[in-house]
């Protein structure tokens, strides 16, 4: 680590610190993040596979324009480990904020861009294996500078087979408010449709300026995706019966279909809200696939030089009103199942 100097500290939390720092060698400005041995990192053997865990995704994912990019890593004795990567920013969520704090919708436009991005990263991942099992806005760097968007911190990924052919997975992962309903209820053989839940959420909260769920509790959570979206859906499923949590009275009470989804967002374009509608199905199923949503309409939409351009920085700063800061948040702590 005496190649990298410390430009300052950029998140701390339970499981480690991220820092903003200078490759002495080349000049790069990168993000370091130190994992310490642990509380959820554990400890021994333990530690060891929960940083290699995420350091081999981050391998998998390597030269994606849309997810960061590891520069090096390193397990030293003692129970420490360090994780370099591409410097990318500042998160969405703190670049959505305006200078007073609060947070303000972007325009559809703006918000597809940002979409188009963080679907082609996903789909990236998931050809490749990997669930983030974590994506929320704080995962999420942009540099409007240079106009890229990065999905970030891969300490609770998982390299899975898409197929299905894997052991039983952690539940109850990821951040409540971009939690899967069938997450919530137990499952533990999930796959990549808990990230395009997420994504679902994400757009949602780019288009409304405000999370969609903001549950309190985890059934608080399920009550208000069934309240929002109906659960005949998800009732229907073949494995909703099989789900360990399906035997509360939440879920056994009788809910009418609603449109409360499509009431919330009322100027959202019909091709938009399909691709909302999509990903945020409740039925596994039937959701949205980013693979699959990247190919709906309201990608076509606008001029088509649009699918290979960047997000335009003066747009996004324009739309966001947001003071830049030196710092990068995003990185958050790696909290590993």
């Amino acid at each position: 680590m005496e190649h990298y100097e410390r430009l300052g500290k950029i998140a701390d939390g339970a499981s480690g610190t991220v820092y903003k720092a200078r490759d002495r060698r080349t000049g790069e400005t990168v993000a370091i993040k130190r994992l310490r041995s642990g509380g959820g990192n554990g400890d021994g053997d333990a530690f060891r596979e929960t940083f290699l865990r995420e350091a081999r995704c981050l391998e998998a994912c390597r030269g994606h324009p849309s997810l960061v990019s590891l520069r090096a890593a390193h397990l030293l004795d003692g129970g420490e480990a360090f994780l370099v990567m591409e410097y990318a920013g500042r998160s969405l969520a703190e670049v959505l904020r305006d200078e007073d704090g609060h947070r303000r919708p972007l325009p559809e436009a703006e918000a597809r861009r940002v979409m188009r991005r963080l679907l082609e990263g996903a789909a990236a991942m998931h050809a490749r294996s990997v669930l983030h099992r974590d994506l929320k806005p704080d995962n999420i760097l942009l540099d409007v500078s240079v106009g890229t968007v990065k999905i970030c911190d891969f300490g609770l990924s998982r390299s899975v087979a898409i197929s299905g052919e894997a052991p039983p997975l952690t539940p109850g992962v990821a951040t409540l408010w971009y939690r899967a309903p069938e997450v919530i209820l137990g499952s533990r053989d999930y796959d990549a449709g808990v990230d395009t839940w997420a994504l679902g959420c994400i757009m949602a909260e780019l288009l409304a300026g405000a999370p969609l769920f903001p549950g309190r509790s985890e059934m608080d959570q399920l009550n208000r995706v069934f309240d929002t979206l109906g659960m005949q859906d998800m009732a229907s499923w073949p494995g909703f019966a099989a789900l360990p949590r399906t035997g509360s009275g939440l879920c056994q009470r009788p809910r009418p279909p609603t449109s409360l989804l499509r009431e919330n967002f009322p100027g959202i374009s019909a091709a938009g809200f399909d691709v909302l509608s999509g990903l945020l199905a409740c039925r596994p199923d039937r959701r949205l696939a980013a693979a699959e949503a990247l190919r709906c309409p309201w990608f076509a939409e606008g001029a088509a030089a649009a699918v290979n351009e960047a997000v335009p920085a003066d747009q996004l700063r324009a739309s966001c009103a947001a003071a830049m800061a030196a710092s990068v948040p995003g990185v958050a702590e790696a909290i590993i199942a």
